[in-house]
């Protein structure tokens, strides 16, 4: 049997504490296999699964609202050596040669205390170890007696901890499948809420392929009892327009704030609380204070930002830490938007260029899927990135003049992206069309739009093809 611990749950009124344990359980019994048959009771503060399946070893660290789980042997008793006698009998071996230590906690009226019940497991077992060890023991006993029951184990583990998921209401979390987005939307999970995704994507199907891998990665560990929606946006209309306009201003926060208020009206179709994002103070321009007082000031729903005060040394350690951590990326929208960004604009300056941006002529839904259908949403969307430059590609380059001259791939040619729609008039339909850049969403978008309009493309970045260079040459 099982053990699942929670704290925070505890603390709640009786009404709110019942309503909490109900969805608790039913995350539990959700993540379950279909027809799995578990036994279980509630009880001050503790949840007992009736089931030995090694199943709830990788199932319950992953659960919202547990703080921690142990797997037990449970027993009824009538007397103290009652107790001692089962300690005896199933952990003689276990601290045999080894230095120990009894922890021991009661519930009920008892004609012991949790110290003398301690004082008399340890003393029943003491001549079969090497020691005693309070402070780090080899093998550590616990014991939990509650009214006439009592149940023992050797480990705490532990879980997420913050309260179930679906018990706090639901958000919509701009999502890019960078580093800090998966960390904020884990982050409001844990605080019980239901999360939906909103991606827009900009190179259509690579950069959407990288999305739902990262997304696959923290929704399959994490989003128990919760089968959510991912919308999928084409911006590449929007895109296009900034880019073959150079003088536009304020591109970044116009794309910024396009996605807020997408995601505003998601909020009041599907009755979201809140709009998540992955934003802190200063990280880049678009994450100003200033900026982010006029990118929030139309906007009526809440927008919680978990990361605002974290550094991205602080994001990656904890996103390390919980396993969301995505070494491949395709990179941010950010990099999209490098010449002339925003930097603390006014409300006003923002507005009247956004008059010119409304969110239903620049952004489209491509799609609507279920979290259970990433995986074959993925298979049936063929990305364009590989790692070795077919035969009869032109081949070209969209870094930095600068960069292009340090080092480039023999017969590339150095372009920027508003050359495309020049290459798309005068393109050859006979050959490949070959794009690479530095972490590769420039190139993806181009690849992108070559397709859309009829030509075979293909992309890569710049420390693949460095890598592949250096092994064939």
């Amino acid at each position: 049997m099982f053990i699942v611990r929670y704290s925070e749950i505890g603390l709640k009124g009786n009404k709110t504490r019942r309503m909490m344990e109900k969805t608790l359980m039913e995350n539990i019994i959700s993540s379950l296999p279909e027809n799995f048959n578990l036994k279980y009771k509630k009880s001050d503060g503790r949840i007992y699964l009736y089931s030995d399946d090694s199943i709830f070893l990788e199932l319950l660290p992953r659960i919202f609202g547990i703080k921690s789980f142990s797997q037990a042997r449970e027993y009824t008793f009538s007397s103290i050596d009652d107790i001692v006698s089962k300690c005896v009998e199933h952990y003689s071996k276990y601290v045999s040669g080894k230095s120990f230590a009894i922890r021991a906690t009661r519930k009920g009226t008892h004609n012991f205390t949790s110290k003398e019940l301690e004082i008399a497991v340890g003393d029943a077992l003491y001549n079969l170890s090497s020691g005693v060890n309070l402070e780090n023991p080899e093998a550590p006993l616990f014991i939990e007696v509650r009214d006439k029951n009592f149940y023992t184990f050797t480990e705490k583990i532990d879980g997420p901890g913050g309260l179930p998921l679906r018990s706090e209401g639901s958000a919509i979390s701009l999502f890019s499948g960078g580093i800090d987005s998966p960390v904020a939307t884990y982050m409001v999970m844990k605080r019980g809420m239901a999360a939906d995704i909103l991606f827009c994507s900009l190179a259509h199907p690579s950069d959407t392929i990288y999305m739902l891998k990262s997304a696959r990665n923290l929704l399959v560990k994490y989003s128990k009892g919760y089968n959510g929606n991912i919308f999928i946006m084409d911006g590449t209309s929007l895109i296009t327009e900034i880019v073959n306009n150079p003088s536009q201003k304020y591109a970044n926060l116009i794309f910024k704030e396009l996605l807020y208020r997408y995601a505003e009206v998601l909020c009041r179709k599907y009755n979201y609380d809140a709009i998540v994002t992955g934003e802190s103070i200063g990280q880049v321009s678009s994450q100003i204070p200033k900026n982010l007082k006029s990118l929030s000031m139309d906007i009526r729903m809440p927008i919680f930002r978990p990361l605002i005060g974290f550094d991205k040394e602080e994001t990656i350690s904890y996103s390390r830490s919980k396993g969301l951590y995505m070494e491949e990326s395709v990179g941010e929208f950010c990099s999209l938007f490098s010449k002339n960004p925003g930097i603390n604009t006014d409300y006003k300056d923002l507005k009247r260029e956004l008059d010119n941006f409304p969110v239903e002529s620049n952004l489209h839904e491509i799609t609507v899927i279920k979290m259970d259908q990433i995986d074959s949403y993925i298979d049936s969307v063929q990305g364009s990135r590989i790692d070795r430059i077919p035969e009869n590609s032109v081949i070209i380059d969209l870094r930095l003049p600068a960069e292009f001259e340090k080092w480039h791939i023999p017969d590339s040619v150095n372009m920027d992206l508003k050359s495309l729609n020049s290459l798309i008039e005068t393109g050859d339909k006979s050959k490949n069309y070959f794009f690479y850049c530095k972490k590769g969403l420039n190139s993806a978008y181009a690849s992108s739009i070559m397709i859309s309009n009829g030509f075979k493309s293909y992309y890569s970045t710049e420390k693949d093809l460095k890598k592949e260079y250096a092994l064939n040459n």
